[in-house]
């Protein structure tokens, strides 16, 4: 069952379950012992194991000694009345090796398991017998266990003694001396920031060095991505390197939502035959065994082929195969993001390497991991649903409070701020301790908690709403968690913004009237019926970043785009003495890529009416003098669309980039440019086809870049600006040059993929020309500045077979 309560609550509520417990049992028992440690230790194929536990209560009785085990748990105490030992193998499991232990010692033991439900105080106590034969039983598990630890050995030396193959036949021009660089810098624990062009094979390269070193010290590789597309690249190596003859255990992670079997995500046995009973599948289907078992790299696709006639949960199995895994591919998510980190990672960082691709969208990413929102509309929708039910009334009381919290944000964005033109919020930024106050965000923090176990039982009784639907309540109190997380580990890179606006229709709830914060009439601290937001904005990941990539084995951030190195180092909170960077230059003859700017016309948004009839000739002049597929991305849907009635590609079919596409259409048009028969595709920069997929060849001949892509103008970017401005002296080029000239070069590079290749760059607009933008531009780029861009064109596909 899913809950809104934070670990260390659970665990405090369990440890004050236990104490109490203990607590009475001492005041009338002086025999009574808390927390004994016993242990116990067997040879078994020559490894010497010891087995060590915590007893809760160790006394006496006449000659016996008495074992007592306290486990808590979110039952209430009519299901935990009716509770027989049959209901909880592995307590009593646990406490019947605690009595076999004593009774190696020449002791008689007796065994009580004591059972607390954590929302009544209910109190079950089971009589456990002693298991004569339990001692074959745990030879037999340590004897898995010691099998699973020599074959993880036996793997590891065959790993270690191994060649390891490049993917291809043969390396690329400059590829070797790119592997090189990395093995160096990983073989002495240090972070390599590498720029290497679009093309160049880095995936290939980076990986055969990385593993050379990992297989060599017995680490492991995290190869994390921003998107989907960028993992079948790093898949594609693997399995190519593995049919080379590399011993390779490889798996992929894809979202729990988009791997799931059931017929809502719903990840409860009640609720999903996938999660019934998953461990007992895994465990007698032996399917992680079976899933390494000619499969040296397993994808998602993979894994539901092996998940789903188990009836396992394949997001579950995954995690189980990462344990076993020598490279794990995945989303940055899982490496980079606190709250859903991979537990191998929390608990061994030093055994890992990490390969972050594109890793120019890392640290923006970053930085979202620590700016979390919370609304009131959200909030209100679950007070509309609590309250039918009077059942869930201390819940709704409590996201009363968070409500009543909330308003008073509006009274401060309806004082002190300013009104955002394009969204209708009334807007201010504050420093965290004017902003809100951390003792009644923790107390919220703390209400949540504790009213998590009763919202389980209430829900799993009288669920509100149906499985696969939003929870407003479970989003809600998750909010305020994600707030006080983000706000324990937040300095002064963070600051906060309040948020309100008119409300566009009625709340479906008034607040009650006792708790409203309003301090006067509406007139004076904003209508009634407001919206209000409040979001923290972390402005520097490296308080995040530096902290993670320092404890690990070693790190590789890479892309076509990391300028200014600077910048990326800075973001990440790497030292210098620890930092690698590592500059390589595009390897393709410079003559087979022409780079156009035409300045003519200005994409800025206040020039935009005036040139759009401009800019939409120009596109259709470049179009009309490629001989294949173009891609026309402009640095936005709204300039794209804007274009659009004014565009004359004659009768050259179009691909629409749209702003929703599933995996299937994504795939469809990629395979309709692979067939080369002339389409215009019309993207923005930034989005799926602009980073992250190979069109090499006839595949993509010409990118037509309408604009730098410069980040929208709002409140937080304002923000970002100035403290760039304030800490590093770079406030508009760190804040909007660097992810907006990102852009445009990571779709330029979309062109010339291969040595054989030949394409055209092609840039609109008068900013292209400042030295700022230029400044971006890649070293092996030669910018002509265009009056007629047919004639420039000329001659660049000619004689080449096309």
């Amino acid at each position: 069952m899913q809950a809104a309560w934070s670990a260390r609550a659970r665990m405090r509520a369990g440890q004050q379950a236990h104490s109490a417990w203990q607590d009475e049992r001492a005041a009338i028992d002086d025999s009574f012992r808390r927390e004994v440690t016993i242990k116990h230790t067997v040879v078994v194929d020559e490894w010497e194991c010891t087995v060590q536990g915590r007893v809760d209560g160790l006394s006496h009785e006449g000659e016996h000694v008495v074992v007592e085990e306290v486990k808590s748990t979110a039952l209430p105490g009519d299901r935990l009345a009716a509770l027989t030992l049959d209901d909880v193998p592995g307590y009593v499991r646990q406490l019947q090796l605690y009595l076999w232990f004593l009774a190696a010692e020449g002791h008689d033991p007796i065994g009580r398991l004591v059972l607390i439900g954590l929302a009544d105080g209910f109190r079950r106590v089971l009589h456990v017998p002693f298991d004569a034969a339990l001692g074959a039983w745990l030879r037999s598990q340590l004897g898995w266990i010691v099998g699973e630890r020599q074959r993880r050995l036996a793997w590891l030396h065959q790993r270690r003694g191994a060649a390891v193959p490049f993917a291809h036949d043969a390396f690329r021009p400059g590829q070797q001396h790119l592997a090189e660089e990395v093995e160096q810098a990983l073989h002495s624990n240090r972070h390599l920031l590498l720029s290497a062009p679009t093309g160049y094979g880095k995936t290939a390269a980076v990986l055969h060095a990385a593993i050379k070193v990992a297989w060599a010290t017995d680490r492991r590789i995290f190869f994390a991505t921003a998107r989907t597309t960028q993992q079948r690249m790093a898949e594609e190596a693997l399995l190519a390197m593995a049919e080379r003859g590399l011993p390779l255990r490889a798996v992929s992670i894809r979202a729990r939502e988009k791997l799931c079997l059931n017929e809502v995500v719903a990840c409860r046995p009640d609720a999903c035959r996938f999660a019934r009973g998953y461990h007992d599948k895994v465990r007698e289907g032996a399917l992680t065994e079976r899933a390494w078992h000619g499969h040296p790299r397993l994808t998602p696709d993979e894994v539901l082929t092996i998940a789903e006639p188990a009836e396992a949960c394949p997001f579950a199995l995954t995690l189980d195969l990462v344990r076993g895994a020598d490279v794990v591919v995945g989303d940055y998510n899982y490496v980079f993001d606190p709250a859903v980190r991979l537990a191998e990672l929390t608990d061994t960082p030093g055994e890992w390497i990490v390969v972050a691709d594109e890793a120019h969208n890392l640290p923006e990413r970053a930085m979202g991991y620590s700016s979390p929102t919370i609304e009131l509309s959200l909030v209100e929708q679950a007070l509309h649903a609590l309250d039918t039910d009077p059942r869930y009334a201390a819940i709704a009381d409590v996201a009363e409070r968070i409500a009543g919290w909330l308003r008073q944000g509006a009274d401060v964005a309806w004082e002190l701020g300013q009104q955002d033109r394009v969204s209708g919020w009334r807007e201010v930024s504050l420093p965290l301790a004017d902003a809100l106050s951390r003792r009644e965000l923790a107390q919220l923090a703390e209400d949540v908690d504790a009213v998590a176990l009763d919202y389980v039982l209430l829900k799993h009784e009288r669920p509100l709403f149906l499985a696969g639907e939003v929870d407003p309540w479970l989003e809600s109190a998750r909010g305020i968690l994600r707030l006080r997380s983000a706000l324990d580990r937040a300095g002064e890179e963070t600051v906060a913004i309040w948020r309100a606006r008119r409300a566009t229709r009625r709340s479906a709830r008034r607040p009650r009237a006792a708790q409203l914060t309003m301090l006067g009439p509406a007139e004076d601290h904003g209508p009634p019926d407001v919206e209000v937001a409040l979001s923290l904005l972390c402005r520097d990941p490296s308080g995040l970043l530096s902290p993670l990539l320092l404890s690990l084995a070693g790190s590789v951030q890479m892309s076509a785009t990391l300028a200014p190195s600077d910048f990326f180092q800075q973001m990440s909170g790497l030292p210098f003495d620890k930092t690698v960077v590592a500059d390589f230059p595009s390897p393709f003859p410079p003559e087979h890529r022409r780079v156009l700017v035409l300045p003519q016309v200005s994409t800025e948004y206040k020039h935009r009416g005036r040139d759009r009839h401009a800019t939409a000739t120009l596109v259709g002049d470049v179009v009309r003098a490629v001989p294949g597929n173009v891609a026309v991305f402009c640095s936005s849907f709204a300039l794209r669309d804007d274009l659009l009635p004014h565009l004359d590609l004659g009768e050259r079919p179009v691909l629409m980039q749209e702003r929703r596409m599933d995996e299937a259409a994504r795939q469809g048009l990629l395979d309709t440019l692979q067939r080369a028969e002339g389409h215009v595709l019309l993207g923005v920069l930034g989005g799926i086809f602009a980073e992250g997929v190979d069109l090499p060849g006839d595949a993509l001949l010409a990118a037509v870049i309408v604009g730098p892509s410069l980040p929208m103008a709002n409140l937080e970017r304002r923000l970002l600006q100035q403290w760039f401005q304030e800490r590093y002296q770079e406030g508009f080029r760190y804040a909007w040059l660097v992810p907006g000239m990102a852009r445009v070069v990571q779709a330029a590079g979309r062109v010339v993929r291969t040595p054989q290749d030949r394409g055209a760059v092609v840039l609109i607009g008068q900013r292209f020309l400042r030295s700022q933008y230029q400044d971006f531009f890649p070293r092996d780029w030669t910018p002509i500045r265009s009056k007629d861009p047919v004639a420039d064109l000329a001659g660049l596909w000619d004689g080449d077979g096309r």
